[in-house]
């Protein structure tokens, strides 16, 4: 199960990193397309986190269930919380990011159409 969640924790990177370079491109062209993947990347990244984050905490409660370990009493590290907090940042900033980049709504009808002129 370890070697499954650091897997999908390394796909998570990866995620942030493409993310990051979209962002980064977007801000430097002027190129504001380029947000919506980026905030998707960074959403996917965010579920990749909690996908590994409970893959890894099914590892451990099978590893405290099995007859082979005596534990008395275990806890979750500060990782565990670091891991947490990355998946809620990474989530909301990724969807957070996709509402800011998503096209405003039109205030008339007529904005709909390709060449109407926009009234002042």
């Amino acid at each position: 199960y370890s070697i499954s969640a650091a897997a999908i924790a390394i796909f998570s990177m990866g995620f942030s990193i493409i993310g990051t370079i979209f962002v980064l491109l977007s801000f430097r062209k002027k190129m504001d397309y380029l947000l919506r993947p980026a905030a998707m990347f960074y959403t996917f990244a965010g579920l990749c986190i909690i996908i590994s984050v409970e893959v890894m905490r099914q590892s451990v409660k099978k590893m405290v269930a099995s007859d082979d370990t005596d534990w008395i009493d275990y806890y979750y590290s500060w990782s565990f919380a670091c891991a947490c907090a990355s998946f809620v940042l990474l989530f909301l900033c990724g969807v957070a990011l996709l509402l800011i980049s998503l096209p405003r709504m039109p205030q008339n009808p007529w904005e709909t159409c390709m060449d109407a002129e926009p009234e002042h």
